[in-house]
């Protein structure tokens, strides 16, 4: 032996015994505790033990162990589920009322055409003789619920045929001012325009034609005092007022039984508060009883298209017969109140159409989602006011029937989804135990084939 094996053996051996004299003395007659078995189900988890706890534990403890891990990962999921479905409600009802962009982009319309009414229509009166201004009566720009620029609106007039126009904003003069403007400086020799606002209340619209600046148009739901007190003011500036689109204003609004403008005035009760005249065409619309009752009265009779958006005809043109065609000789008449009209339902044929918003499009899968979202109530206001307020009570209805069938649904989607999903889940087990089972058939065939090859070597 060397010295290393010598030095092992010369050490002293331990005692195992008395390693540990705190090792419990095991005697035969010492019962034995049960080993610890091991199962394929893992405990259960802090949140299952609380779910256990709850009210679905209970229910889910009468089930077999091995399914109440996969059930635990449905009643997650669900959970998930409802969460997206509540900010997808969030998210989608904000943008609906926030985000939608406008389908059509109007900033390049072009009016390339000229139209002229006088080789086939003649004044509603006969006896009105020759005249030389086509007025349009009523318009707006996109300062004040239109969607066309002042100059646009220019454009649109001058090929309709119209010489002059009125260019009236809802409460707003700084849109009527800018087309004037525009007009003096670019189209002195076509068009006239004369500067207006429209007065726009839950009671009635009314313009005041010839004035320079914004009329206050407060309160939404004005008094007769309070009509009347305006009307005076509007002919203190040198104005003129006339009111506008008498059957639109007392048509039944839609989900109410009253008009689309409450309590609006009578005809009788304007015209005792000063007005000076009726707009006896709104659009393709001929007000036949304002006509009568203006020419009984004899008040002044405008028409106007009342155009909003570029897509629209002309369809009626209030004439005069004006010595020098000025502003100032347009005003005159008009405080004369000698006009009549030309009218042709059918409308100017040349229309023109706005491309559409590339930006709308893009959201558009997005709109439609919130479009859908949204139908499972209906809001109902009645008209605006055009004062940041509506004209009717507020409406709020749930359609209870629709989220029932929308929760159903929803059901049916996520069962078809676990299905789905085990499915999936099952296949691919199928298919790696197969894949597994071939990759050994192949190895054993291929180990085989090596010993034979080397028996037959040997």
């Amino acid at each position: 032996m060397d010295q290393e094996e010598n030095a092992l053996l010369s050490q002293p051996t331990q005692n195992y015994d008395t390693l540990d004299s705190t090792e419990p003395d095991i005697s035969p007659e010492t019962p034995l505790l049960p080993l610890p078995t091991t199962s394929s189900t893992p405990p259960p988890s802090p949140s299952n033990s609380r779910l256990l706890r709850d009210g679905v534990g209970p229910i889910l403890n009468k089930i077999p162990l091995k399914f109440q891990p996969y059930l635990y990962g449905v009643l997650f999921r669900f959970f998930q589920f409802i969460l997206i479905l509540i900010f997808l409600f969030t998210f989608l009802t904000i943008f609906k009322y926030k985000a939608i962009p406008d389908s059509n982009d109007y900033s390049d319309v072009e009016f390339n055409w000229r139209f002229d009414p006088r080789p086939y229509l003649t004044p509603i009166n006969s006896s009105f003789g020759e005249f030389n201004v086509l007025l349009e009566g009523h318009s707006h720009t996109n300062v004040g619920g239109g969607r066309i620029q002042p100059e646009q609106l220019l454009q649109w007039a001058i090929a309709n045929g119209y010489n002059a126009i009125i260019v009236s904003d809802h409460n707003e003069i700084v849109g009527s001012l800018e087309a004037q403007r525009i007009a003096r400086e670019k189209y002195n020799d076509s068009i006239i325009v004369i500067p207006a606002m429209e007065y726009s209340s839950c009671r009635l619209h009314m313009q005041f034609i010839g004035i320079n600046e914004t009329v206050d148009f407060s309160p939404d739901f004005p008094s007769d005092e309070r009509l009347k007190e305006i009307i005076d003011h509007v002919h203190n500036l040198g104005g003129l007022v006339s009111v506008n689109h008498i059957p639109w204003s007392n048509q039944t609004e839609w989900g109410y039984q009253v008009g689309t403008l409450p309590d609006h005035p009578s005809r009788e009760k304007l015209r005792d508060m000063g007005v000076d005249g009726f707009e006896v065409i709104n659009g393709d619309v001929f007000d036949l009883q304002t006509y009568l009752f203006a020419q009984q009265n004899n008040m002044l009779m405008l028409t106007g298209s009342d155009i909003h958006l570029p897509s629209q005809g002309a369809y009626a043109w209030t004439v005069l017969n004006v010595p020098n065609i000025t502003y100032e000789g347009i005003m005159t008449e008009l405080r004369a109140k000698r006009t009549s009209f030309l009218f042709d339902a059918t409308g100017t044929r040349p229309r023109v159409y706005p491309k559409s918003n590339a930006a709308y499009y893009n959201l558009l899968p997005i709109t439609l989602l919130a479009n859908y979202w949204t139908s499972f109530y209906s809001e109902s206001r009645g008209m605006y006011s055009f004062q940041g307020t509506f004209c009717h009570q507020r409406k709020f209805v749930m359609h209870w029937r629709s989220y029932f069938w929308f929760c159903l649904w929803c059901l049916i989607f996520f069962t078809c989804y676990e299905i789905g999903r085990i499915s999936f889940i099952k296949g691919y087990e199928k298919f790696s135990m197969w894949k597994l089972r071939h990759k050994n058939d192949n190895r054993d065939r291929d180990e085989n084939d090596e010993r034979q090859v080397d028996l037959v070597d040997i």
